[in-house]
């Protein structure tokens, strides 16, 4: 109405400017009549109220109508949260159809998203309040990758420790302000408790300011910094704050992932047997020695040195795949003695005549290399060196190399900023446990290992031999370039 004003147009020249989807009739009824109710307010004739009232305000379900309507400048709303399994199976089947983002266990709120972002004109804008769930799990992969493909995240404001809604609800909310066009900086903010002192437009005021160039910080609840770009791909947008954020964005830009080609490193995990009461064992004498390597679990790195605890893994593969069991009878004959309980597991029914398998194909020559062991579920980073004489379990993550020093490498991981990268790629479990996962691994940056000085890589393997945190910490903070204060914001 005040455009209108400002431009001398009557105000029924906006009947087709706005259209607002409920899918409940009683619901949309109810905003039709506070729209009326505001309009003859300010002196519109009832007619023009009620004819603008319902031209905007529409019953029907915008997922199925979304293709049909005019390209938008500007889509906001708050989308509901309702998992699939929860919808009639075949508009459930009609949604997914619809929007491919919509993938595994989604919630309808991925296919809005899908459907307001297909509908902005070049440069619109889609401004959500909506839980941020989607932004890291599984489920959000595929939206994650329409986003970076072709839409710019200009701001993400967490809302974790705030109470945006007049009623209570159980998702974590975030508003996302997403524009079609290129990806430039971006704000990231978190809205903690107080922060409704300051009003919508207040953090409004601040997010701008923050977006043309003004310092970040925190101050009245808000916390604020800029990131130069955003994430790729499908990759999980990490939950930490703002400024740890803005660091984590800063090294991924400065330093090579973790497994690459160039330096010749590798994450990957220890077997998998699907029937560890049969395929391991701490007899020596159980089978033929060629068809036994020693596992290492998880356990045999808790004090941070290698320590065998004598078990093994009876491997029924070498390096031309499957033995077979007529050359190994004391092999044939263990198997043919738990043969019930093997062929029952799934991986048997999906290739009867290789039975006898593991789910993971083994590659002996893995034994004798060089690697370090990481733990999956650990309260802090644990590099622990493995000099050739192990297999892994599938519970150990594994890194080999051929151009670190792993010792070198294992000083960085032991560090703060390696305990960084995890903390904020990763998932934290009940009793603040991290999952030190491979696809959390591959992602940790790290310098060329050539770029390291004679000194640090000398003080990262002391600190690494020794278990000395601090040190490698000291040493990581100067060959990152980093300054503590910004590693520690908000820990």
């Amino acid at each position: 109405m005040a455009s209108c004003r400002r431009q001398g147009r009557p105000l029924a020249d906006c009947e087709p400017s706005l259209i607002a989807y409920e899918l409940d009739d009683l619901s949309a009824e109810r905003a039709r009549e506070a729209i009326i109710h505001v309009l003859r307010a300010e002196g519109v004739a009832s007619p023009t109220a009620r004819t603008l009232a319902a031209s905007w305000v529409r019953s029907g379900d915008y997922l199925f109508d979304a293709f049909h309507l005019s390209v938008a400048d500007y889509v906001i709303g708050n989308p509901p949260y309702i998992r699939l399994e929860e919808i009639p199976s075949e508009t459930a089947g009609l949604y997914r159809d619809a929007y491919p983002t919509m993938r595994g266990r989604a919630d309808v709120y991925v296919a809005f998203f899908e459907a307001g972002l297909r509908q902005l004109k070049p440069n619109g804008v889609c401004v959500f309040i909506c839980a941020d769930r989607w932004m890291r799990n599984q489920y959000g992969a595929e939206l994650r990758r329409l986003v970076t493909r072709g839409y710019s995240v200009e701001v993400i404001l967490e809302m974790h420790n705030a109470n945006p809604f007049d009623d209570d609800v159980s998702a974590y909310p975030a508003i996302s302000i997403i524009r079609r066009g290129r990806q430039g900086r971006a704000v990231v903010a978190s809205a903690n408790h107080g922060v409704e002192a300051l009003g919508g437009g207040g953090i409004a005021t601040r997010l701008q300011a923050v977006a043309q160039g003004a310092p970040g910080g925190s101050a009245n609840g808000l916390t604020t910094a800029v990131v130069e770009g955003w994430f790729s791909g499908s990759d999980p947008w990490p939950c930490t704050s703002p400024t740890r954020l803005a660091l984590l964005r800063r090294l991924e830009e400065q330093f090579e992932p973790l497994e690459s080609e160039l330096t010749g490193t590798k994450v990957g995990i220890g077997v998998a047997t699907g029937l560890d009461e049969v395929f391991i064992t701490d007899d020596a004498n159980l089978v033929e020695d060629r068809r036994l390597l020693p596992l290492a679990l998880a356990q045999d790195t808790a004090s941070g040195n290698l320590q065998w605890s004598g078990h093994f893994v009876v491997n029924p593969w070498d390096a031309d795949g499957l033995v077979r069991l007529d050359d190994y009878p004391r092999l044939h004959s263990y198997f043919k003695a738990h043969e019930t309980s093997i062929k029952r597991r799934n991986t048997a029914q999906k290739n009867p005549a290789g039975w006898y398998r593991t789910i993971d194909r083994i590659n002996p020559s893995l034994t004798t290399r060089y690697k370090l062991y990481i733990p999956d579920i650990k309260e802090r980073f644990n590099p622990v060196l493995d000099k050739g004489e192990t297999y892994p379990h599938h519970n150990l993550y594994y890194i080999c190399s051929t151009t670190w020093d792993l010792e070198v490498l294992g000083g960085l991981l032991l560090s703060k900023v390696g305990q960084f990268f995890v903390e904020s790629y990763g998932v934290r479990m009940r009793g603040g446990y991290l999952r030190f996962q491979a696809q959390y691994l591959r992602r940790i940056r790290v310098p060329r290992p050539d770029a390291i000085s004679q000194l640090q890589a000398e003080r990262l393997v002391e600190a690494f031999r020794s278990r000395d945190r601090e040190l490698a910490s000291q040493m990581a903070l100067e060959i990152y370039r980093v300054d503590a204060s910004e590693l520690n914001d908000g820990h």
